[in-house]
């Protein structure tokens, strides 16, 4: 197992001081798990598992997918094994549902038994339903499944190939996987069905058959922008499902393949959805080369603002005033502007302050400079101290609900782009915002 997952697994709740009092048990019995499945105590485990499950079932089911699913292939006692069995024999239906796919998954990797193996793929068959399942993430088992079963020769490539289709169709029957759903409870579900459907096609194309459709689809459903705001929600899936290597890049690998097989211009085009979503110097320079190559007398900063562009929002026609100057929204500008949502509140907000205070007084030291810095608060308390307190000198403003919502800000720190047309995009969580500015708005 990898060595990121020594800390991933040995996780504990947060609790602030504003949790109730069964918020705080929940995490009591959820960190106690880890011990319990480590030293064998099953019965005291499953006892523990309803309770929690019963309390908070969100719990329990991120406790089963981010830290038990990690454990099972370095278990010689099996005891993970029997704790599936003891929980699935207590007939809590709701619990079972979620834990039938990861319990397949264990009785799989525990046997070498040619008959049961057999009567796995069978079982496998009938636990494929019409459509997918975010709560037991069951397409995450069911791969890892064929790929036990490969590994001990005990199914053949046909039906490993119908197996992985029917995994996808369940898949494609949800709703969002191109428009980008408006609360954030549906936008971790859509990232973590394109992920998985992009590892699907992937799969095909490296263990079944080399289909460039394969290649492009996995490509195309690869985590977009929008994706990479909810990472977490497929972050362990991805860990998992590429234990032994890497994780996946699909957009660069299908990138590869098209140019030594494709035309140029689809070359661009990839080249462009890839540093779009991770522009980093590599990226953008393998873009503008490629740009250069066709457009020998284009403009490439005047291609890429019309790209980010286009994949932006309008932005929300608001004023907002500032102590010493006023945001007009209503208005386009020729500049661009990047927003930092954040509140005193907010503890990773607060530990981000002092690289934007730095990063601002860095571009007021540009002459001329495109870019424009503000940011807003929401929620603080003492604000006007806060700031002195820091020696903070970035615009901040604080903003009301109304505001909030407008930019459908679900969670903090939130950072903002606006394009110079008048669109705006929202930076991932966890990347290197700094880059992602200074690429998309080439003044690096």
């Amino acid at each position: 197992m990898k060595k990121i997952f020594l800390t991933l697994i040995i996780s504990s709740c947060m609790i602030g001081s504003n949790l109730a009092q069964t918020s705080k048990k929940a995490c009591k019995l959820s960190n106690s798990l880890y011990k319990l499945w480590d030293k064998g105590k099953i019965d005291k485990a499953t006892e523990l598992s309803l309770e929690l499950y019963r309390i908070d079932p969100p719990m329990l089911v991120e406790r089963i997918h981010n830290t038990l699913a990690f454990q099972i292939k370095n278990d010689p006692n099996q005891y993970r094994l029997k704790y599936f069995e003891k929980l699935y024999n207590e007939d809590n239906q709701e619990i079972n549902k979620i834990i039938a796919p990861m319990y397949l998954w264990s009785k799989t990797v525990n046997t070498n038994n040619k008959t049961v193996l057999k009567s796995i793929v069978k079982e496998l068959n009938s636990l494929l339903k019409d459509s997918s399942n975010y709560n037991s993430r069951a397409e995450r088992y069911y791969i890892l499944i064929l790929n036990e079963l490969a590994e001990k020769n005990s199914i053949d490539n046909k039906t490993r190939e119908n197996l992985i289709i029917r995994i996808i169709q369940k898949l494609e029957t949800y709703s969002f996987l191109v428009d980008i759903p408006s609360n954030r409870k549906e936008s971790k579900k859509r990232a973590w069905h394109r992920y998985i459907l992009a590892f699907c096609y992937d799969y095909l194309y490296t263990n079944i058959d080399h289909k460039e459709e394969y290649l492009k689809m996995a490509s195309d459903y690869s985590p977009d922008l929008n994706d990479r705001l909810y990472e977490s929600t497929y972050f362990y899936d991805a860990n998992i499902l590429n234990e032994n290597g890497p994780i996946l890049e699909f957009k660069t690998k299908y990138q590869k393949y098209i140019a030594n097989n494709n035309s140029e211009t689809e070359t661009l085009d990839l080249l462009s959805e890839i540093a779009f979503s991770n522009p980093s110097e590599n990226n953008i320079e393998a873009l503008q080369e490629c740009f250069v190559k066709i457009n020998s007398d284009g403009e490439f900063k005047t291609y890429w603002e019309k790209y980010v562009n286009g994949k932006g929002k309008a932005v929300p026609a608001v004023t907002i005033k500032f102590e010493n100057e006023e945001l007009d929204l209503t208005k386009k500008s020729d500049e661009w502007i990047y927003i930092d949502v954040w509140g005193t509140w907010c503890k990773p907000c607060c530990k981000e302050l002092p690289q934007l205070q730095s990063f601002y007084l860095a571009n007021q030291d540009v002459s001329n400079s495109k870019l424009k810095i503000y940011t807003l608060s929401f929620g603080s308390k003492n604000l006007s101290n806060f700031m002195s307190k820091n020696k903070y000198t970035f615009p901040v403003s604080e903003i009301d609900k109304k505001t909030n919502n407008l930019f459908e800000i679900s969670a903090y720190p939130t950072k903002i782009l606006i394009t110079p047309s008048g669109n705006y995009i929202k930076i991932p969580h966890g990347v290197n915002w700094k880059m992602y500015i200074e690429n998309y708005t080439l003044m690096n």
